[in-house]
């Protein structure tokens, strides 16, 4: 046996294992700092969804003007469009949406209105049907004109003129609804119209 040889070749893989080992950390770490780096850049996604004319913008913070008009019809056309068997199936696909506090205030009405023996045994349901939307960048709010079409079990149906009023911001990438009302009318209450309507003061006596 030629013992020099085989010295020689212990100590070239002892060689070649310290190499391997030292590789080995070296892309661990490259690895990791690259993990690191991608989990703190957020980039711009830009699509083109159905339905729509052109191309929306969706980052980690923010979105183009289109896409969350077309989230604010959305989530109104979800809220204003309930009957007796859906509206639990509503009331829990809000909650990915809408922020804590203002969830826990729209689940309690859409579910007491499940519970409203005269709305469950009457077969009526609820339609909203958008047809406009107002946006406005400065104060994050999406009004969402339109008309909630009240059908009875009977084949009747009321419409009334309703405004859907959203605070809409984009968390972590996605649309999340801040703070929700609606009102009668076809005047949504805008910057504009809050100037052009003061609060009219009571006279103290």
């Amino acid at each position: 046996m030629n013992l020099n040889a085989h010295s020689n070749n212990i100590v070239s893989l002892k060689r070649s294992n310290s190499l391997l080992a030292v590789a080995c950390v070296v892309m661990a770490l490259t690895i990791a700092m690259m993990a690191i780096s991608s989990s703190s850049k957020h980039e711009r996604i830009v699509i083109v969804p159905p339905g729509l004319s052109g191309s929306v913008e969706v980052d980690w913070g923010g979105a183009s003007a289109e896409y969350i008009k077309s989230f604010g019809i959305f989530y109104a056309t979800l809220v204003g469009t309930i009957s007796p068997k859906n509206v639990t199936y509503v009331a829990d696909r809000l909650s990915s949406m809408t922020t804590v506090n203002s969830y826990s205030v729209i689940r309690k009405r859409l579910l007491s209105l499940a519970l409203d023996p005269q709305f469950v045994n009457s077969g009526s349901s609820v339609n909203f049907v958008s047809s406009e939307v107002v946006y406005e960048p400065e104060r994050k709010k999406v009004f969402v004109i339109g008309e909630s079409r009240v059908q009875s079990g009977y084949g009747e149906v009321k419409i009334t003129p309703i405004v859907y009023e959203m605070d809409i911001e984009i968390l972590e990438g996605r649309p999340v609804v801040m703070l929700l009302d609606n009102y009668v009318g076809t005047a949504p209450r805008t910057a504009k119209w809050i100037l052009e309507h003061p609060p009219v003061k009571k006279d103290s006596q």
